[in-house]
């Protein structure tokens, strides 16, 4: 396992911002082309099923559904082929948007035209555990392991199931199948784990996790996700693994940088100092990569000297976009805005098209009292990453609060409240869009829907539920919310005594919090 594969997949994975999809001229051409033949022949049922199929790649659910339905009202019911694919495209996109009961019957319907198609009914299996309908789910896979008897796909589908129905030594030997038919490949300990995960046996979920990622050749950003994710949940139970991995590897400097990275991205910040002091002891680990999340960590504990010695070392090691991003970041909360500038500046002229760059440019300007120019920068996301909400919010602040623009800053607030967002962030976000567009009692109801199934929370969770109180000026509700973060083990002190980023802080119940 070595330290530039790891270093690679962390890349992948953490600090990256979603980009909006875009539509290639290519592939604008390719739906012109659609468009051309249907304006010609609007029952056209093999190109209504081709151009659906363009849009649910592109994630056009809406109109790909459109033309799938009119797809299957126009084919003829003797074109059974199709009109099973054209069935399976519908199933397939009410996965997509969570409909799982319409799933299923579009699946049902393209099974009565083809019962023992092995794809249709591993689809219909999966759902019925989306639905949990653990029995129906049994009798899917059961029908794909009498199709391929080492089915690895039964065995797992299977598995759950059975977890579901508390079954968990069946389970555990439908696991040992499913590992017996492809001992060698990664994705098979990522499900393993998940597996372990669901019956929260943490240390064995951990253990098969660290397993598919050092056999994750090219992209080990699953396995790594959810280690990070479980970490969130049971620290100990990951770092258990990683100090078994360490033990038992003569040369562990990967293995520390992951253990480092983990417990930063899983907000451990007291571990990760320990984890990337120990790698910067090193020769191997004094690198950009290393430094730059070193000085991230020190910010989050609020080291501020120390944040800025790594950055400016995590920049002369590597001077990348990345690393340059990480100074202007420490520099801006460090309050020094002249140096934040002109490191978000140089990450600019490496890639222009570099979000993060402009928000923290945008962030300099504005302690630098320069709407006009911070307005500039994030005008330029909004064009190129139009589904970055997190910059979107500090757009909107900017255009309400400085530059006085109510009205079109209620515009900006109820786009970005009805934007598609499933992280608990991003549902904060949503939240206080819609309140600062004048519906309080929505965005309320929003949190309070977030927050009603309390068992999937984290600290993070939590924190960001108390901005969302706390700038809506709901301040004791806010300070509950708060503490559970802190009881759940946040350490972000940045975050908690510091952050006076935008209206996405908690800065009105400070003083309502323990003092340090």
């Amino acid at each position: 396992m070595k330290l530039k594969g790891i270093i690679i997949a962390l890349g992948l994975l953490i600090g990256l911002n979603i980009q909006a999809q875009q539509i290639e001229p290519l592939t604008k051409a390719v739906l012109n082309g659609y468009k051309k033949i249907l304006e010609e022949n609007p029952k056209d049922y093999e190109t209504l099923y081709q151009r659906a199929t363009q849009y649910y790649k592109l994630s056009m659910y809406d109109n790909a559904l459109v033309d799938i339905m009119k797809a299957l009202d126009f084919t003829p019911t003797k074109e059974e082929s199709l009109r099973v694919d054209e069935f399976s495209m519908l199933g397939d996109i009410y996965i997509q948007t969570k409909d799982y009961e319409q799933a299923l019957q579009a699946v049902n319907n393209a099974l009565a035209l083809s019962p023992s198609n092995y794809a249709l009914l591993y689809k219909k299996g999966n759902i019925c555990l989306y639905l949990n309908n653990p029995e129906e789910a049994m009798t899917a896979f059961s029908s794909m392991q009498k199709l391929k008897s080492r089915s690895q796909e039964a065995f797992f589908g299977m598995a759950k199931a059975n977890i579901m129905q508390g079954n968990t030594d069946v389970a555990k030997e439908l696991m040992q199948e499913a590992e017996k038919a492809d001992p060698s490949s990664w994705l098979t300990y990522s499900r393993i784990g998940d597996l372990y995960s669901d019956m929260n046996e943490d240390e064995n979920a951990a253990a098969n996790y660290l397993s598919a990622f050092s056999l994750a050749d090219n992209d080990a950003s699953r396995p790594l996700q959810s280690l990070i994710k479980l970490a969130g949940k049971n620290y100990p139970a990951v770092e258990t693994a990683i100090q078994y991995a360490i033990s038992r590897n003569a040369n562990p400097d990967a293995l520390y940088f992951l253990q480092a990275n983990i417990a930063y991205n899983s907000g451990c910040f007291k571990e990760a100092y320990k984890g990337f002091s120990k790698l910067l002891e090193s020769k191997e680990g004094q690198i950009g990569a290393v430094y730059a999340k070193m000085a991230m960590t020190c910010l989050a504990l609020e080291k501020m000297t120390e944040a800025q010695t790594n950055a400016d070392m995590a920049v002369l090691k590597e001077n990348s976009v990345s690393t340059l991003v990480t100074k202007a970041k420490v520099y801006n909360a460090c309050g020094k805005a002249a140096v934040a500038m002109m490191a978000a500046s140089k990450a600019l002229r490496i890639n222009a098209n570099s979000t993060d760059a402009q928000v923290e440019l945008a962030l300099a300007n504005l302690q630098l009292d320069d709407s006009k120019a911070a307005l500039q920068s994030l005008n330029e996301v909004a064009l190129s990453a139009p589904d970055d909400i997190y910059a979107l919010m500090i757009r909107s602040y900017v255009i309400f609060d400085i530059l006085n623009d109510a009205k079109e800053a209620i515009h900006q607030y109820s786009r970005i409240s009805e934007m598609q967002e499933e992280s608990f962030p991003g549902i904060a976000f949503k939240a206080m869009a819609k309140c600062f567009a004048g519906k309080k009692l929505d965005a309320d109801e929003i949190m309070r829907n977030a927050l009603k199934d309390n068992s999937d929370l984290t600290k993070d969770d939590y924190y960001w539920a108390g901005v969302y109180y706390a700038q809506t000026g709901n301040l004791q509700e806010a300070k509950k919310m708060v503490e559970k973060a802190i009881a759940s083990g946040y350490q972000n002190l940045y975050n908690l005594y510091s952050n006076k980023t935008a209206n996405l802080n908690i800065s009105p119940i400070r003083h309502l919090l323990p003092q340090r």
